[in-house]
């Protein structure tokens, strides 16, 4: 059994993986939120009951994928199917797997290429896809029309997609030593 401070070191590790996995089921980012912090006060509760000779991010993720389904049944939402999950668990735990080998971490690469971004940008950016508000929020919010806002949005996600693939091919070229 994990100890108070063990299992707080795995939620610290796990976290921003179970919320990425999390988001990708729910799509809102507050709800991906709620559901995470669910199964970590289910997975604490029943920190006595894991088998420690299995992955800590598989059981977590199937606590988390519960916990989206009991979300679904009291919302009454569209559920994916079994296929669509087994799918999108593969890719995430590869995805982990690339990282625990050493690969670069996409989230540090994503944000070293969002502190590149132009202060406009960087600003919506936050908006929308960090605080989680809609296109018309963010217009209020930045005063400026919602068509702007998808603009912009637009414009980032270009940048943002030439910069990891500059860090990616950079890392691919490397020289071996």
């Amino acid at each position: 059994m994990a100890s108070p401070e063990q299992f707080s070191e795995l939620v610290r590790a796990h976290h921003r993986d179970l919320l990425v996995y999390a988001l990708a089921l729910t799509k809102n980012s507050a709800t991906a939120r709620d559901i995470v912090q669910e199964a970590f006060i289910t997975a604490y509760q029943k920190r006595g009951t894991f088998d420690e000779t299995r992955d800590f991010a598989t059981w977590m993720r199937g606590i988390v994928r519960n916990k989206w389904r009991e979300w679904l049944r009291r919302n009454r939402r569209y559920d994916l199917g079994d296929h669509e999950l087994s799918r999108l668990d593969e890719d995430i735990t590869a995805w982990q797997s690339r990282r625990a080998e050493g690969g670069s971490d996409l989230f540090a690469e994503l944000d070293d290429c969002l502190c590149l971004l132009p202060p406009l940008l960087q600003e919506t950016v936050q908006a929308y896809y960090y605080e989680g508000r809609n296109g018309d929020e963010v217009a209020a919010h930045l005063g400026v029309a919602p068509a702007a806002i998808r603009k912009r949005l637009e414009r980032a996600r270009i940048l943002l997609k030439q910069c990891l693939d500059r860090k990616r091919s950079n890392s691919t070229n490397l020289p071996v030593s």
